[in-house]
């Protein structure tokens, strides 16, 4: 994740840096603004990672969870045909 941020970062400083430059800005100016679009740039995608990460875990827990309750509904009615069978044997 440190990566992906820290590309995030740089991604958002050159992109910043190279607008600054094409609009004809001040160096200093477009080293700043690179700076703190790199800080905002980072601060969101790492926002966005965790809050895909915690996603992608609950969609994982849902879908595990409703493959124990499908075993758990199959072997019910196991148990409930397997008395039905034991219960009709009986004179």
């Amino acid at each position: 994740m440190r990566l992906v941020v820290v590309m995030a970062g740089g991604f958002g400083f050159l992109t910043v840096v190279l607008g600054s430059m094409a609009w004809n800005k001040p160096i200093e100016m477009s080293l700043v603004n690179g700076a703190i679009s790199a800080f905002v740039a980072g601060i969101l995608l790492r926002w966005w990672m965790k809050l895909w990460i915690t996603s992608l875990e609950q969609v994982s827990r849902q879908e595990e969870m409703a493959a124990t309750l499908d075993q758990l509904e199959a072997d019910a009615e196991q148990a409930r045909t397997a008395s039905k069978l034991s219960e009709s044997g009986k004179p």
